[in-house]
C-alpha cells in the first residue's frame, strides 16, 4: 500500500471517530439538560415531603445546578476544540464556523422569545390606549355628571330660599 492509501484511510478514520465524539457529546448534552431539570425537581419533592431542614436542599439544589452547568460547558468546551484542532490540521476550512452543540437551538428560542416579547409589548400597548382613553372618557362623565349635580344643588338651594 502507498503512503497515499494509508494517510487516506488515517483521515477517514479520523474523521469517522470526530464524527462519533460529536455525536456523544450531542447525546451528553441532551442528557446533561434532562438532569438539569429533573435533579433540581427530585430536591424540590424531598424537601416538601420532607421534615428536615429546607437550607440544605437549596444548598444541594445550587451545588447541583452550578455542577451541571459546568459539566455542559466543559462538554461544549471540549467539542469546540476538537473542531479548532481540526481545522489547525486543515481538515476543516479556516472560513468555516465552528458547530456549536446548542447553539441553533438556543438562538431560535432566542428570536421566538423576541417576537412574542414584542407582540405583547403592542398588546400592552394598545391596551394601555384604550385604558387611557376609558379613564379620560370617564373623567369627562364624572366632570359632567358632577356639573349637572351642583346645578341640581344650586337649584334646590333657590327653590328653598324662595
Amino acid at each position: 500500500m502507498g503512503n497515499e492509501k494509508k494517510l487516506e484511510i488515517l483521515y477517514d478514520h479520523f474523521m469517522d471517530m470526530q464524527q462519533e465524539v460529536h455525536l456523544k457529546n450531542q447525546k451528553k448534552i441532551k442528557v446533561g439538560l434532562k438532569i438539569n431539570i429533573l435533579l433540581p425537581l427530585v430536591f424540590l419533592i424531598i424537601s416538601f415531603l420532607s421534615n428536615r431542614s429546607k437550607l440544605v436542599f437549596l444548598v444541594l439544589w445550587i451545588v447541583s445546578l452550578f455542577g451541571i452547568a459546568f459539566y455542559l460547558l466543559y462538554i461544549e468546551y471540549t467539542d469546540f476544540k476538537l473542531q479548532e484542532q481540526m481545522k489547525e490540521f486543515g481538515i476543516m476550512e479556516e472560513e468555516a464556523e465552528v458547530q456549536a452543540l446548542i447553539g441553533d437551538e438556543v438562538l431560535q428560542s432566542i428570536d421566538d422569545l423576541n417576537t412574542v416579547r414584542t407582540e405583547v409589548e403592542k398588546n400592552i400597548s394598545n391596551k394601555k390606549s384604550e385604558v387611557e382613553e376609558n379613564i379620560s372618557n370617564k373623567k369627562i362623565e364624572m366632570e359632567k355628571n358632577i356639573s349637572e349635580f351642583k346645578n341640581e344643588i344650586k337649584t334646590m338651594g333657590d327653590k328653598l330660599k324662595k
